[in-house]
């Protein structure tokens, strides 16, 4: 049998059914492959690096990350595939091949899946001038839970493109994952949602919230629970899971703050001082930096009053800067109400004292009868 092949390859030259020459093509190729790839890897590294803009740094710090992981195994394998495109080999051979070009390829995807991951967590979570231990724990969670999905998912693939019925896997790590779930629920609750607030940012270290009654500055969000200190001085822990599922006010992340208040007057006052009174608050409050007028009206009569409305914004989050502001329009009105010899209104009772009847004239008048 042997001696009979060789006297064909000597004959026809051709070896498997393929033509000495196709198979040194096809080592040509395979060997091209292998040499010019990596090189087209290190140019192409080459020229994203001479194009990183400022506002493309992270697009291409991604890109140069995943020329720099594609291996040479990838290379081999693409070698591979495309020096056998020009043989024409037994379906066993050419099922070889395709499995091993299926599973290099899908080892290569996991492996760009996962650093594109990383890249994520590495500029979208962390912050690397400021970092925070609590967000690099849950962090490194995240990265670690999304390499086993990328991974699983490739593992599964490859069999499943082996032919090998993956239903039955799919289905176990399905129940085995509900039965964890289950067990671990409160737990997972709350990693979840510390999850949602380092991914959603309602707020971070250094905020000051206002929550369920509860005003304080976030000094910690942990894996369970985000801890706050007071006004007062106590610190307060509140479930993550709790904290998302209520109502919370970011104070820091106010541009600025909006004031209505309004004075009372006492009657007796003149037309032309209720008139003035309005545009005389504007000025007051035009004149002051870092503030925007709204209105300033005469707005009713009531039971204990003039009632004058006045609305403005102070441009400024910090809340001293608001209250020195209040103070100064309340002690400018307060100072041309007495210059006009007027009063502010203040609720009063009145008391009125009736005296009861006496009975001693009626009981005189009885015993006058009797």
């Amino acid at each position: 049998m042997i001696v009979q092949e060789i006297e064909d390859f000597t004959r026809n030259w051709t070896v498997l059914g393929n033509h000495l020459a196709l198979w040194l093509t096809a080592l040509f190729i395979f060997v091209a492959c292998l040499i010019l790839l990596p090189k087209l890897r290190v140019r192409l590294v080459a020229i994203l690096s001479k194009f990183a803009v400022s506002r493309f740094d992270v697009i291409m710090t991604g890109a140069q990350s995943l020329a720099n992981s594609t291996y040479r195994f990838f290379f081999a394998a693409l070698a591979l595939y495309f020096a056998s495109l020009v043989l024409v080999l037994p379906v066993q051979v050419s099922r070889m091949i395709g499995g091993i070009v299926l599973v290099a390829t899908m080892a290569q995807i996991g492996m760009w899946s996962s650093i594109l991951v990383g890249l994520w967590i590495d500029h979208g979570l962390l912050d690397k001038n400021n970092p925070d231990p609590e967000r690099t724990s849950a962090a490194q969670i995240i990265r670690f839970t999304g390499f086993a999905l990328i991974w699983t998912a490739v593992l599964l693939l490859i069999l499943s493109n082996f032919g090998i019925d993956i239903t039955a896997l799919v289905a176990g790590l399905g129940v085995g994952g509900i039965a964890i779930a289950f067990a671990l629920q409160s737990i997972l609750k709350d990693l979840f949602a510390s999850l949602s607030i380092l991914l959603d940012k309602p707020f971070v270290v250094g905020d000051f919230v206002f929550f369920n009654e509860n005003r304080g500055v976030v000094e910690r969000i942990g894996l369970r629970t985000t801890r706050f200190r007071s006004l007062s001085g106590e610190q307060i822990s509140v479930s993550n899971d709790a904290l998302l599922n209520t109502r919370l006010s970011n104070f820091q992340r106010m541009s600025e703050r909006r004031m209505l208040f309004s004075l009372h007057l006492q009657y007796g006052g003149s037309i032309e001082l209720l008139r003035k009174f309005p545009a005389y608050l504007q000025g007051v409050i035009e004149e002051l930096p870092n503030t925007r007028f709204d209105r300033s009206h005469l707005a009713e009569f009531n039971e204990l009053g003039v009632r004058f409305e006045v609305v403005y914004y102070v441009l400024s989050a910090e809340y001293m800067d608001f209250m020195n502001v209040q103070q100064h329009v309340l002690v400018a009105a307060a100072q041309w109400v007495e210059e006009h010899g007027l009063q502010f209104a203040q609720p009063t009772r009145r008391l009125i004292n009736v005296e009861q009847p006496t009975l001693k004239p009626a009981e005189t008048e009885l015993a006058a009868t009797s």
